[in-house]
């Protein structure tokens, strides 16, 4: 939380700098006055402003005493937070919105790889679904044996109950791996639609 608020007041004061600079630039020496209060709350006016109180605001003052210009001091604590979020945000937005224009010259771009990306991952999840069914019905042999050797009163060797065991597993991890695959195919689906969305909204 310190770093992010001597980040943002870091900005803020460089930024204030840049409006004084520019005030000066902008007016011949001694035509302007800065005032501003110093450390101990007293209002001083002076041609120029120690870069420690600039952050804290200031007002540009004509010789006749005329208010040219209010500096407001610079964002701290939690609208300090939010300001620099919002920032972070609005930077990453833009980094998204310039891949999406690099990636895409229209929406039939953005609809084909929607299709071409959800038609894969359907083909992940059909080849899933046949191997479950697969080892159901291997698993459904093993246990048919098992339980014909019960009916005699023998015990199951222990490689059918290893088998048994294993399959029931094999079969758990790949209904888990479909629910990933499905789960997958509607977020993916979703991420299309917005880019297209989108990509409407930057474009037109």
């Amino acid at each position: 939380m310190r770093k992010l608020l001597l980040v943002v007041l870091a900005v803020g004061v460089i930024a204030a700098q840049g409006v004084a600079a520019a005030t000066q630039a902008n007016n011949k020496p001694g035509k302007v006055i800065y005032r501003y209060k110093n450390s101990e709350g007293v209002t001083v006016m002076d041609s120029k402003i120690p870069a420690e109180f600039v952050s804290k605001g200031y007002e540009v003052v004509s010789i006749s005493g005329k208010v040219i210009e209010v500096v407001p001091p610079a964002p701290e604590g939690d609208v300090a937070k939010r300001l620099f979020e919002e920032k972070q945000l609005q930077e990453q937005r833009e980094r998204e919105d310039l891949l999406l224009r690099r990636s895409y010259s229209n929406v039939d771009d953005i609809e084909a790889a929607k299709q071409r990306n959800l038609e894969s991952l359907r083909g992940n999840i059909s080849i899933l679904e046949a191997n479950l069914t697969s080892a159901k019905q291997r698993l459904q042999g093993y246990q048919s044996q098992a339980a014909a050797i019960e009916r005699t009163g023998r015990e199951l060797p222990e490689d059918l109950l290893k088998s048994i065991n294993n399959l029931t597993q094999e079969g758990k991890d790949i209904q888990v791996q479909i629910q990933q695959r499905e789960q997958e195919y509607t977020e993916m689906s979703k991420k299309f639609d917005e880019d297209r969305k989108r990509f409407l909204e930057i474009t037109q």
